[in-house]
């Protein structure tokens, strides 16, 4: 089965590109955290067709609920924000990424064995 990429998936690795820090290890991230935002974006429609209804009604009484697209919504705005964060999507995550970057200078394999020929 041919994987399928969507436009959200390729959007978001080219501003990964642009930022400096796309490793194409990362692209099963980035596929879950495209799907977050599809589904995200999905419930919200269904949210707005039902003209933002916060609480419903239960169906026994004049009893009102909590309309279960909110708590869905609201999970997954967590879950998108921990994704984003950790692939460097938002301002806290990018100067956490750039800072590991900085802390872990890469040696080449002449440097790292000219390092081990000593020990």
């Amino acid at each position: 089965m041919i994987p399928v990429v969507t436009k959200l998936e390729i959007d978001t690795k080219e501003n990964l590109r642009s930022l400096g820090i796309y490793e194409p290890e990362f692209d099963v991230m980035i596929s879950i955290y495209c799907s977050l935002i599809e589904q995200y974006k999905a419930i919200e429609k269904d949210f707005k067709k039902s003209k933002f209804e916060v609480m419903e009604k239960t169906g026994y009484s004049d009893n009102r609920k909590k309309n279960p697209m909110v708590g869905s919504m609201e999970a997954l705005r967590k879950d998108i924000l921990s994704y984003a964060n950790a692939l460097g999507l938002t301002p806290s995550g990018l100067r956490k990424i750039k800072a590991n970057m900085k802390e872990k200078p890469t040696l080449s394999k002449l440097e790292s064995a000219l390092n081990n020929f000593g020990s």
